[in-house]
Order: structure tokens, then sequence, then C-alpha cells
């Protein structure tokens, strides 16, 4: 690369990156850190680095080449060439871009997050001030990671710099119980140093079924702050480590009000008849006891698995019956980067009475049909046939109904099919501790066996030597 910065030699590109404002602010050490978030890329001319109204919340720079400014109209309103003052600086770096940019030339350009280059600049200058809260120079790499991630990109750098006054470090050892399912809710962790293990008791039995293992970075125990109810796992530590806790309180104040977004009953239907969904995150058996028409349904307990599947671009609406399960879920969508919402008060507080009688009369049942077939969620929709006996319309509606009938049926077994290959995975793992269990007694047995025979051929050593002596 052989951009030139103006006023100065031939440098390295390096040493351009470091020239660039307002990363010319950071230490060295902040500097460092963050470079590796840098995205250097290639742009051949005549491609767009954005265009007007964009949201991409990214510093763009021009390293080397030439782009033009394009109004609405098509017509070029100003130049940038790589090397000059004017290119130190982020490229109309408003945001919603105010103007379309255009590559006159082969060009390479240099982009970064701007949340994250903020908040890297809020951490240099207010540790320069004597800010509290813990040491951001010592193990960066954890909160990095964590300043990347969509739950935390989301908030302003002063609300991030808020939040890391009041993190609580403590260390933890290995095989110690962090939080234990059916505990009450009263801190966030993120890990500072060292992994842990998630697990859940299998429902009515007494082992413990593994979930998943987290590492530097990794976030936990937010559901239950969120809804509000008791733990639903365990978290153990794998090995010694540091955690950084938020207590409840905190938490609430600082990220699940900035994250959460509540609607009415009526703004809600506002919105979904303008193009927003609904989503029901309540159990399969209550959706189809009565729900929004056109609702998708998503457990709470599937949102983690199944949010990679909803559709990017789209807003939801997300429901409950009392609100809880709903807010724990949009925390979770919203870390994922999916545009939500939360029905206030859920079923139970808001929805006109008449709604409920139309949903208990006709009761709509839909749901998403997650197979390999469909990778995207496709909403199905089936009314009962009506108390006063057969469908109106004739046999072809009988028919219609009956094919209505059928799908429900399929889809059911297909669900149970999928809850009982679950259940017999889960027995499978059973058996194979069980096996180990067996093996593990069987080898004490032995080892036992052993033992007692070493003592009684010892004891009849001792019987002989002692007649001889006598």
């Amino acid at each position: 690369m052989k951009a030139r910065i103006q006023e100065g030699n031939n440098i390295s590109g390096g040493d351009i990156l470091r020239e660039l404002i307002p990363l010319n602010g950071l230490t060295e050490d902040r500097y460092r850190e963050i470079s590796g978030s840098l995205a250097i890329e290639d742009i051949s001319s005549g491609s767009y680095l954005f265009t007007r109204g964009d949201r991409d919340n990214k510093s763009i720079y021009l390293l080397d080449g030439v782009i033009n400014f394009i109004d609405a109209h098509g017509n070029v309103t100003g130049v940038l060439s790589a090397g000059t003052t004017p290119a130190r600086y982020p490229i109309a770096n408003q945001q919603p871009r105010i103007t379309t940019a255009r590559a006159a030339t082969n060009a390479v350009i240099a982009s970064i997050d701007s949340t994250l280059l903020d908040v890297m600049l809020t951490l240099d200058q207010s540790a320069e001030t004597g800010s509290g809260g813990p040491d951001p120079d010592s193990d960066k790499d954890w909160l990095t990671r964590v300043l990347k991630s969509e739950a935390f990109i989301k908030l302003t750098p002063t609300d991030i710099q808020r939040m890391l006054k009041k993190l609580q470090s403590v260390p933890v050892k290995t095989g110690e119980i962090v939080i234990r399912e059916g505990d009450s809710g009263d801190y966030f962790y993120i890990i500072r140093e060292g992994r842990c293990s998630v697990t859940r008791l299998a429902s009515g039995r007494g082992w413990e079924i593994p979930l998943a293992e987290l590492s530097n970075g990794d976030c936990f125990g937010e559901e239950a702050l969120v809804s509000e109810n008791p733990r639903n796992a365990t978290v153990t530590m794998l090995t010694d480590g540091i955690l950084m806790r938020l207590s409840k309180q905190d938490f609430e104040e600082l990220l699940k009000k900035p994250l959460l977004h509540y609607i009415d009953y009526d703004l809600a239907v506002e919105a979904v008849r303008n193009g927003d969904l609904w989503l029901d995150v309540r159990l399969q058996e209550e959706h189809a006891n009565y729900a929004f028409e056109g609702s998708i349904n998503v457990p709470l307990s599937m949102i983690r698995d199944k949010a990679p599947i909803l559709v990017p671009g789209k807003r939801y609406v997300v429901y409950c019956d009392t609100g809880r399960r709903s807010a724990a879920a949009a925390f979770l969508l919203s870390q994922r980067n999916l545009d939500v919402c939360v029905l206030e008060g859920g079923l139970n507080k808001g929805v006109p009475t008449d709604v409920f009688c139309l949903f208990a009369e006709t009761n709509i049942e839909n749901s998403v049909d997650f197979s390999p077939e469909n990778p995207e969620p496709a909403i199905t929709g089936t009314t009962d046939v009506e108390k006063t006996g057969a469908p109106a319309g004739g046999l072809a509606e009988e028919r219609d109904a009956a094919l209505q009938a059928r799908d429900i049926a399929q889809k059911r077994v297909s669900i149970l099919e999928k809850e009982l290959a679950a259940l017999k995975a889960e027995l499978d793992r059973y058996l194979l501790q069980v096996s180990h269990m067996e093996t593990a007694w069987q080898n004490a047995l032995q080892a036992r066996d052993t033992v007692a025979r070493h003592v009684e051929r010892l004891m009849a050593s001792i019987m002989r030597a002692g007649r001889r002596q006598i």
C-alpha cells in the first residue's frame, strides 16, 4: 500500500492506521487491542461504500484511491482522495448516512464498529481521570469479546462505562457451583477467566443433562433476572477463574431497560397490521388453545436454538400470558441482533375479552415448520370445526378440513417423534452412566477381592513365621 498522509513521507499501512482520527487518540495498549477489529477491504472502481439513509454503525476510512460523494439525483457533490488530511477522518460519518459514497478508482478502505471505537475511547479517557471499576487493561480479551457481543454493542458508551464501574470481581475455584437450578436470580455474570459447564436436571430424574460449556467473555444468569423466575440451570466451574458479576438492580437499570422495549395492545395490533409479526413464546399446548391469528410459536425453551431461523430485518412482537416469558425471550433475541418488542402485561392485560372469546371458539393453531426442507419459518394456521356440527360448504370444505386436520396430525407426530428422539438420547446417556457405574463397581469388587487375597496370604505368612519361631 502506497497511500501517503499529507505533510508526511511514505509510511507503512500500520502507521497510516495509527494516524487515523480518533484512533490516534488511543493509548498504545488500547490501540493494539482494537486494531484486530479493523477490517481492511479492497473496493473496485464503481462500487458503493454506502448509500444515503444507511445505518451501518461503522466508521469507514479511505486508505488508498479516490471516492465520489453522490446526491439523490446521481450528481457528484464531492471528492475524497487517500493521503489527504480529510481522509484521516471517518468518511461522512453521520448515521443515518446523509450521502452516497462510490469508488471513483480502485480503493482500499478500513472499517470498524463505531460503538466499539467509542467505548474504547471512553475507557481510555475515563481511566485517565481515575474512574473506578475493574482494571480494563488486565486480561483485555474478555472485555473486547464482551464489547463486541450483540448484547452490549447496542448500549451507549456511557452505559457501558457505568456497567464496568458496577461490575464486581469474584474469584472462583474448580467445582464451585456459581448458580444452582431452582434458586432465585441475584446476579448477572461475565466470565473473565476460566471455563464452566451449564447443566439441567432431567425432568423427574436424578441426573444432569449437559447443555453448554462457557469460557472467557461469555455471559450467563440473565434469564432469571429478566423473567423473575427461578434459575433454570446449574453453572459449575470447570477450572479456577475470575467472574465479573452485576447485581440484579444494576442489571435491570443498565442492561434490561435499554434492551427491552414494551408496547401496549393497541400499538401492537397496529404494528402487526403494518407488517410486524406476532411471536408466541408459550408452550405449544398453550398456543393451540388460543393465540393471535398468524402468530409464530417458538417456546421460550427453544428460543436460543431457533433464533437463527427467525428472519433478520423483521420486527417481532413477543407475547406470553403475563409478560415474564416474553421479556426473557425478547432479551435473548435482542442479544442476537433481532428487532423485538414485548406485549406489555401479556395476554392477561389490555387484550379485549372478545378477542379471547373469538380464539376460544375458533381455536386458531399456528406453528413454525422448522424442518430441514423449510429453512425459513413457514406460518401455518387452521380453524377447528364449529361446535354445531359438520363444516358448511359441502364436500369440498369437508375435504379441505380433513386435509388440514391431517396436516396438523402429521406435524404433531413429527413433534412427538423429535421429543421421543430427545428422550431416547437422554435415556442412552443415563444407561451409559449406569454402565460406567456398574463397571466401576465391578472394578471395586475385584480390587477388594485382590486386597483380601493379599491379606490372607500375608496373614498365612505371618502364622507360618510364628510357628517356626516357636
